[in-house]
């Protein structure tokens, strides 16, 4: 834990404040939701399948909480569009109890998934990644409005990952394209051989929700005190990002962080004071290191080499025609709008 437990220091009391963190049952959602318990925010909302570990782990935040936190749990499963949508109405519920709701971590994922089709009739990994966080965002927005008018400010934050980049090592791909977010029919999208170009587009999708979200909610009186960020984890010690091949001491302290420590750029976009609308946040080595701000209110901060040897062009996540395709074609995806003007959203 290099970076996790003096950036837990360094972070202000969440005392009087509702978080609300999808995928907390293992890795950097776990680790983010023990220090959104140990600095005391008022409300942890836990949103997680009904899965073998949330027991323990809701067990292990639990211990871990500082006094008078009051930990909930929402069964989420984001497969699934209308569980979404009850997931989202409890989370109404819960956050108008606690002044409306501060912190909204857009967190679990899936990787390398086949190419099936949810029961909505859409890519597994866009859905799972992208799509439902898109959806609940929108109808959690009346939440974040209420702590941003109470409190000043309120926050959603989407996690990316360096797999977003175009020729990566890791994964890698191209542009956006329409044909991942919408209905298509199994094993059109590449089949079991096109798993690591699905994982691209989703976390691509991810930042680039990030940054449109910030530049329309930058505009509107309605929603302007909430502020929209991105982070990604470098390569972390979690599930997803330790292939079976890496999963030996010596090469995971070679290339990889724990995952308290790959947890940091997320809770530097959900807590830290100076944290901003349209800023992401990444391991200054990329792979490693402490979280730094690579995009700052919408404008790429860090030079371009050596990230471009990595395949990461930080500007296709600021690029306002890939923010719009992701936006038009996601509404397209889950049927339904999410507009956002001075009047609000208009469904």
């Amino acid at each position: 834990m290099q970076y996790y437990k003096p950036l837990l220091e360094s972070l202000p009391s969440l005392e009087g404040k509702c978080v609300a963190i999808t995928g907390t049952s293992s890795g950097l959602g776990y680790w983010a939701a023990i220090a959104t318990a140990k600095k005391g925010a008022s409300c942890l909302i836990m949103l997680n399948r009904n899965g073998s570990h949330l027991a323990q782990a809701i067990a292990n935040v639990t211990k871990e909480a500082a006094a008078g936190v009051q930990l909930l749990s929402v069964i989420f499963d984001l497969s699934s569009l209308a569980t979404v949508r009850s997931a989202a109405a409890k989370v109404n519920q819960i956050a108008a109890k606690f002044g409306g709701l501060d912190v909204l971590a857009l967190n679990a994922g899936v990787m390398d998934m086949p190419d099936v089709r949810t029961k909505d009739g859409l890519d597994l990994s866009m859905q799972v990644n992208h799509e439902g966080h898109f959806l609940l965002t929108k109808l959690v927005l009346p939440s974040l409005q209420m702590a941003a008018k109470a409190r000043q400010e309120a926050r959603v934050v989407a996690q990316s990952s360096m797999t977003r980049g175009r020729y990566s090592l890791f994964e890698g791909g191209g542009d956006p394209a329409d044909k991942y977010y919408v209905e298509s029919t199994a094993g059109s999208l590449g089949g079991d051989s096109g798993s690591k170009e699905r994982y691209h587009q989703s976390k691509l999708a991810n930042i680039l929700f990030a940054m449109a979200l910030h530049s329309k909610l930058a505009t509107s009186a309605t929603y302007s005190n909430i502020k929209s960020l991105a982070a990604a984890p470098g390569f972390s010690e979690t599930n997803l990002n330790i292939p079976k091949w890496g999963r030996k001491p010596w090469l995971e302290n070679l290339i990889a962080m724990s995952a308290p420590d790959g947890s940091c750029s997320l809770l530097t976009a959900m807590f830290d004071p100076s944290a901003q609308s349209g800023d992401f946040y990444e391991p200054k080595l990329l792979l490693k290191g402490p979280p730094t701000k690579i995009i700052d209110a919408g404008k790429v901060l860090f030079p371009k080499f050596p990230r471009w040897l990595a395949g990461i062009h930080d500007s296709d996540a600021v690029n306002p025609k890939f923010q719009a395709l992701m936006w038009n074609a996601t509404e397209v995806g889950i049927k339904e709008t999410f507009v956002i003007d001075s009047l609000g959203v208009i469904v």
